[in-house]
């Protein structure tokens, strides 16, 4: 791939005609300013992720220090971001990376290709770039999408289908992008555009392949959260059990096992295992420490699932009756309990050093506790039911649902020989925003799938409605909101809809989203923070486009 055969019918259009000087006129300046742009990141020991504001002031600083023209500055910027992230993305898999090239690089006059809904089909005429780039990425096992805009691209990670993505674009389109890529810390890689204009665009081209072609030795092991994912949802089978647990011993083991085994997305061991590889990426494999403590932070959540049902009267759970339906009420705690018991045990047989499990099973104790805490105060309410604020029901959410996303992450830390003192404050901070927002959206796939459920129910939708309403009606929000019946929970849909509060969820969800991003950046561990930044991306994806 050169720049003279790939645009065979005119010269190279003149460099960014958008914002005059933005960018270096020559190849060879460019390579330049990417290479003193590296030299700048080893001498001042910089790591991924850094903040948008952070990226601009790092390149001011390094333009005025080699004495560039400070216009260079929004070209610079995607440079550098570049050179943070340039080892994460070369370690992805090939055929885990998208490629995203604009539609304006396609020779207008003579474009044989085709559009659909997502993008220009090339039709490999040879009368622009497209063909001979696309042609490139795909065999290397690229997906490569010609298409405008990156809300395709961020579906595409965010729903596990790819890992790492490389850009090529303008730079106005690429200052809009910019923000969504660096605050979900997504893997990404840009090239801006030679010139406007939206048509007949330009690239360098030997900057491009050299950006498709980068690739480590170490493939696959910083960045895939999507296979990680698929090995721990593996674990959990029966054999697996069997072998860390040894034979069942009762009936009521059995029934644990089997409960345990049920859907679920299983994020906490997930989060537990992947904060261990993040923090040991020397290591290729999973030690059966680590497989022991995901099951046990799964036997915990199952338990409290078990009690939740029980304590709501929910009738299925992942699409079969409910323990406590099936089996009755006190076999059901009886289960619940063994669960509990379970945890403990496997953390306490999970090989690390006495001092560690010690140090984990004061975690997973406090975490116990104040779950039960959060939980209690949900039954309290639900006993003599009446409406809250918003902000109490998020304070409630906060004890209710984080500590177990906290108890995952400390014993990850644990697990990976790493001691947690100087990183607790940023975990429980970090935990707890996003526990809240994981749980408003949980509420608003309620709402919006139309789930009843068979009593009074603390939601943070049901208290912005009531909090949205006028006087005049919220005596009826009220009694809706306080009464377990069907045609309560529709009327209730309805106002929510009327007065916009799924908009106003979302807007909570997202503050909580970008509380935990604001928690993930105090973590004085790079890698680390990185790791939490994807992870807020990966379980609460923004509202962002």
């Amino acid at each position: 791939m050169d720049s003279t055969s790939a645009h065979p019918e005119s010269p190279t259009p003149p460099v960014e005609d958008i914002y005059p000087g933005s960018i270096p006129t020559t190849h060879e300046q460019r390579e330049q300013l990417v290479q003193r742009l590296r030299a700048w990141i080893r001498e001042h020991h910089l790591c991924p992720p850094l903040t948008l504001d952070e990226l601009r002031a790092q390149t001011r600083a390094a333009l005025v220090h080699c004495g560039w023209p400070v216009q260079w500055e929004k070209y610079a910027t995607v440079f550098l971001h570049n050179a943070l992230w340039e080892n994460t993305v070369a370690a992805v898999p090939f055929d885990r990376r998208i490629l995203l090239l604009p539609q304006c690089l396609r020779a207008v006059k003579t474009c044989r290709a085709t559009v659909d809904s997502i993008g220009v089909l090339c039709a490999h005429c040879g009368a622009c770039p497209i063909d001979a780039i696309q042609t490139q990425a795909e065999q290397l096992g690229y997906l490569v999408l010609v298409a405008e805009g990156a809300t395709v691209v961020r579906r595409l990670v965010e729903s596990g289908q790819a890992d790492a993505v490389i850009g090529v674009s303008c730079l106005p389109v690429l200052e809009r992008v910019f923000a969504h890529l660096v605050s979900r810390a997504v893997p990404a890689l840009a090239l801006p555009l030679l010139n406007g204009g939206c048509q007949n665009t330009s690239v360098d081209l030997h900057q491009l392949e050299r950006l498709i072609h980068l690739r480590t030795q170490q493939i696959g092991q910083p960045s895939s959260f999507h296979q990680w994912k698929t090995a721990v949802s593996h674990w959990f089978c029966q054999p697996e059990l069997d072998r860390l647990l040894g034979a069942t011993r009762s009936s009521t083991d059995q029934l644990a096992r089997d409960w345990l085994l049920r859907g679920g997305k299983r994020w906490r061991a997930f989060l537990l295992a992947a904060t261990w590889r993040t923090l040991r990426p020397e290591r290729d494999d999973w030690p059966d420490g680590v497989r022991t403590l995901a099951f046990a932070v799964e036997c915990f959540h199952k338990a409290s699932l078990i009690h939740d049902d029980i304590e709501d009267d929910d009738a299925f759970r992942y699409g079969q009756p409910t323990l406590h339906a099936e089996h009755g009420v006190p076999v059901a705690i009886n289960v619940g309990d063994a669960l509990v018991g379970m945890g403990y045990r496997l953390i306490a047989r999970c090989g690390a050093p006495p001092d560690r499990i010690a140090h984990m099973l004061a975690a997973a104790t406090k975490g116990h506790q104040t779950l039960c805490d959060g939980q209690g105060d949900e039954l309290l309410w639900m006993r003599q039911p009446h409406p809250i604020p918003p902000e109490r029901v998020a304070a409630i959410f906060e004890r209710k649902t984080a500590p177990a996303f906290e108890v995952a992450l400390r014993l990850g830390v644990l697990a990976a020989g790493h001691e947690l003192p100087a990183i607790t404050t940023a975990l429980q901070r970090f935990s707890a925003a996003l526990g809240i927002a994981y749980q408003i959206l949980d509420d608003m796939d309620d709402l919006e799938a139309a789930r009843s459920h068979p009593g009074p129910r603390l939601s943070i939708v049901y208290a912005l409605t009531w909090a949205a309403v006028s006087e005049r009606v919220r005596a009826q929000v009220e009694r809706d909101w306080c009464t377990p019946d069907a045609e309560s929970s529709n009327r209730l849909r309805d106002c929510a809809g009327r007065m916009g509060v799924l908009e106003k969820a979302r807007l909570w969800a997202e503050h909580y989203r970008l509380e935990a991003m604001r928690a993930a950046d105090a973590v004085p561990m790079a890698e680390l923070a990185q790791f939490l930044r994807r992870i807020v991306s990966l379980i609460i994806p923004g509202s962002a486009p």
